[in-house]
């Protein structure tokens, strides 16, 4: 066996092929970043147009609603591919569109994702593909997530991220201006405190809540609710969050499904 590899026919061909298998590596088509996406994702985001290698490309974001597509912002990524060798894929995305910015550190291993310097502003109609009760409730206004680091394993959270909700309204259940509310989430392992605060508006929510991962799809909020005298429209509204009528606070409890 040795013998035969040291015949210098075999090891310029080993060569070869080694060389060739190196340049099919470094040309992996972008669009196998869009494959990966959509079925991590389980058919709620893809890539199009996807252009560029695997390693350095760019695309168009775009989440379904509904039984169609809708176009999120133009992306563009690159990749460490030296990440590998020690079993992790770091990527660095940034991304616009009309009306969303995007831009993050994001790296992926066996043991969990990690993602850094998050920052997103969009329309919050972006988390329909995640929250089924997004589609019926039809919500308004605009999305701001903010998270210096923060680390998701199978059975963990570690970390802090900030999520606000401006100009909020519920085009489902015709209840439009509804205010300004911040939620801020902190992990320690297999527990984050979620915290809810309303910043302004006629509707005010404030409670705290957690997530286990005991109950990984299942986010549990307490706290109490009041919405504006005035406000009869929103009855309906507070009689789902287990609340009745107007002008008076009261408490709910509120489970929100994830995925």
């Amino acid at each position: 066996m040795r013998r035969w590899l040291r015949r210098p026919g075999v090891r310029l061909a080993l060569l070869g092929v080694a060389a060739y298998v190196v340049f099919l590596a470094a040309n992996l088509p972008a669009a196998l970043v869009g494959s990966a996406l959509e079925r991590a994702s389980r058919g709620s985001v893809a890539l199009g147009e996807a252009r560029g290698t695997a390693w350095k490309g760019s695309g168009v974001l775009a989440l379904r609603s509904g039984g169609a597509w809708r176009s999120v912002a133009d992306i563009e990524w690159s990749c460490n591919p030296l990440a590998l060798f020690v079993g992790r894929v770091d990527l660095r995305i940034s991304g616009s569109g009309r009306d969303t910015q995007l831009r993050a550190l994001a790296s992926f291993g066996t043991a969990g994702a990690s993602f850094r310097d998050v920052e997103l502003s969009a329309p919050v109609s972006v988390v329909e593909p995640v929250m089924a009760a997004a589609a019926f409730a039809r919500p308004e206004g605009r999305l701001r997530l903010l998270a210096d680091s923060l680390e998701v394993g199978a059975a963990s959270l570690r970390g802090a991220a900030t999520v606000e909700w401006t100009d909020a309204g519920l085009g489902g259940m015709r209840a439009q201006r509804l205010g300004d509310y911040r939620l801020q989430i902190t992990g320690s392992g297999d527990r984050a405190v979620v915290t809810l605060a309303t910043l302004r508006g006629d509707l005010r929510l404030n409670g705290q809540g957690e997530w286990r991962a005991a109950q990984p799809r299942l986010v549990q909020l307490r706290g109490v609710a009041e919405a504006a005298a005035e406000r009869k429209d929103l009855e309906l509204l507070m009689q789902m969050l287990g609340a009745r009528g107007t002008g008076t606070p009261q408490p709910f409890t509120w489970s929100v499904p994830i995925g």
